[in-house]
């Protein structure tokens, strides 16, 4: 696998854009790979039912406020791509505010890797946010690099979790996932209850995918976890937390029904309660 050479980073005045700003950059130097940051500038409707009529100056002042928080995303960005050298770019898309996932996730499909973060469920915009890494994830084509709203973990350990089901979601996230992974001192393949997914696994559960991943350079071992009273998202979450790794890579199951979470159980579980970045692929 090619390393990566061009990756998008959402831009927003939410407090999570500083660590996903980081990752990107990271991630970009490693690589010696161009940053592309897409603010957006959003139209707000303002809904029929309220039963007033709205001065034409207040909705301009609101597109007004929009595009100064735009700019100000950009430039707070450029400064910090120009202090670490690395090549970049930035656009600003003016939308609506349902068209914003669409329009992200037509620039996620034409980069290596996209950097959005897990929603914060404190923050008033929860739900806009969830729609932004829906339809990236769902729509582009391209896999997210999600950052955890708590940040990531100061102490960079290098090890990554593939959270493997033998399925084809799973197997694209890690081929997409192949050059991070490459990035890494450890990897494991982390396999929850393979016997109930036998067909998938064959006769050594995750034993093809480490030698696959060997021959791409990649320290790899197996894991299985076999526990009947607790959810996947659970084992995986615990597993990640007790073996000190700092990435998760995964398939992402789920479908965008009218911009609405909709993520499937384990990768919904994962994405609400995640405390380290995961690559996802769907």
């Amino acid at each position: 696998m090619m390393p990566y050479k061009d990756l998008l980073l959402f831009l927003g005045d939410d407090q999570c854009c500083e660590q996903r700003t980081s990752a990107a950059i990271a991630l970009a130097k490693r690589h010696n790979a161009r940053v592309k940051g897409v603010a957006l500038a959003l139209n707000w409707p303002i809904p029929s039912y309220v039963g007033v009529e709205i001065p034409v100056d207040f909705s301009a002042a609101r597109q007004e406020i929009a595009v100064k928080s735009a700019d100000e995303a950009v430039a707070t960005f450029t400064k910090v791509a120009e202090s670490e050298d690395i090549e970049f770019d930035c656009e600003i898309i003016t939308c609506d505010v349902s068209k914003a996932p669409a329009q992200l996730a037509f620039y996620a499909r034409h980069a290596d890797m996209s950097f959005l973060s897990q929603p914060d469920p404190d923050d008033d915009d929860f739900g806009y946010y969830e729609s932004l890494l829906d339809g990236v994830l769902f729509a582009s084509g391209r896999p997210v690099y999600a950052v955890p709203y708590i940040g990531r973990p100061e102490m960079k350990i290098r090890k990554a979790v593939i959270a493997w089901d033998g399925g084809k979601k799973a197997a694209r996230a890690v081929n997409d996932a192949i050059p991070l992974l490459k990035d890494r001192d450890e990897v494991i393949v982390l396999i929850v209850n393979p016997e109930q997914r036998i067909n998938a696994h064959g006769q050594n559960p995750g034993m093809n995918l480490v030698e696959h991943l060997q021959r791409h350079g990649i320290n790899c071992s197996v894991e299985i976890e076999t526990v009947a009273n607790l959810s996947a998202a659970a084992v995986i979450l615990n597993f990640i937390s007790d073996s000190g790794a700092d990435l998760l890579v995964m398939g992402a199951y789920g479908h965008s029904r009218l911009r609405e979470w909709a993520f499937g159980g384990v990768t919904e579980s994962i994405m609400h309660q995640m405390t380290v970045p995961v690559i996802m692929s769907e």
